[in-house]
């Protein structure tokens, strides 16, 4: 569900909602049928901030919490990252959004050394834990800097089709990263690419489709799909809109996201089906990812504003 975390998708989606304040939520539960599960979880809050003197541009600025623990090791990811973005109004009717983001923060590692087994502790087919692995681990935890940024557009091309691209590299400043005490070893950029729209079939449906694709060094995947969004009610202070999304992964997964819009609250839920060779071990049962976000508007006479809101809700 990268379209339920904006901000760690890309920088420049800071603010790009239609409110005053945002906030997100996720958790991600991955492999639980045949391994010690991969867990993640992230947050993200975020504001808007309008001037007189930018006229109809505007600026945000968020705050982004990450924590991430993978398998048997203990692998642990957590980041603190601060958000900020400003949103510049390309043409005299606002059609055309530019976007520019930055993020900056700091990232640390770890892991149980003591839960690793290797190969040299292995007697025949059976695991000695009282012989040395010969592994030297100078740290079994790790603290960097991280720097991210992002660019993104958008054009509301008619009342009824609304595109969207962004672009995001990350690990901009290439930081260094080992267990083992060496200065050489540096994270590599990563980047990511996603192409939406919104498209308005009728008074009751609208259908999202959108592409992700992200890749680091020799490492490549790419995701695609669509959400279709039927709007169940709309009246004076009341607002539901049930979702259904269908997206596949590249060789490894179809994705199942139903989800529900009441008023300003949007939830997701999705299923991962394993298509891929680890199907054998997983059968077929892949990652369980719920999100909700929030979104407050201060000014009530302003209501609700779109029949289904944005993929960058």
């Amino acid at each position: 569900q990268y379209q339920a975390s904006p901000i760690l998708l890309n920088a420049s989606n800071t603010a790009m909602f239609d409110g005053d304040y945002r906030l997100g939520l996720n958790y991600r539960n991955q492999w639980s049928s045949f391994i010690k599960p991969f867990v993640t979880y992230s947050g993200f809050f975020d504001k808007l901030f309008k001037i007189e003197m930018l006229g109809k541009d505007y600026f945000g600025a968020g705050l982004v919490l990450y924590s991430d623990k993978a398998g048997t090791a203990q692998f642990s990811t957590q980041s603190v990252l601060g958000s900020f973005a400003y949103h510049r109004k390309l043409d005299a009717n606002g059609k055309h959004t530019l976007s520019v983001g930055v993020q900056g923060g700091m990232v640390q590692k770890g892991l149980n050394y003591d839960k690793l087994k290797f190969g040299n502790q292995y007697e025949s087919a059976f695991y000695n834990s009282e012989l040395q692995s010969k592994e030297i681990f100078t740290e079994t935890s790790i603290v960097y800097p991280e720097v991210n940024v992002g660019i993104g557009w958008k054009y509301d091309f008619s009342e009824k089709l609304d595109l969207e691209a962004g672009i995001s590299m990350f690990n901009l400043n290439q930081p260094k990263e080992s267990f083992f005490g060496t200065t050489d070893n540096k994270l590599n950029r990563r980047f990511t690419l996603n192409l939406g729209a919104d498209y308005i079939y009728s008074d009751l449906i609208t259908i999202s489709p959108g592409v992700l694709f992200t890749g680091q060094t020799k490492a490549y995947e790419y995701l695609l799909g669509s959400t279709v969004g039927y709007k169940v009610k709309e009246v004076p202070l009341l607002k539901v809109v049930a979702l259904l999304g269908l997206w596949y992964r590249s060789s490894d997964a179809l994705i199942i996201v139903p989800g529900l819009v009441y008023n300003n609250y949007r939830f997701g839920l999705s299923y991962d089906v394993n298509i891929s060779s680890l199907r054998a071990a997983s059968k077929g049962q892949g990652a369980v990812e719920l999100s909700l976000i929030y979104i407050l508007n201060t000014n009530p006479k302003l209501g609700i504003k779109k029949s289904l809101p944005c993929k960058r809700l």
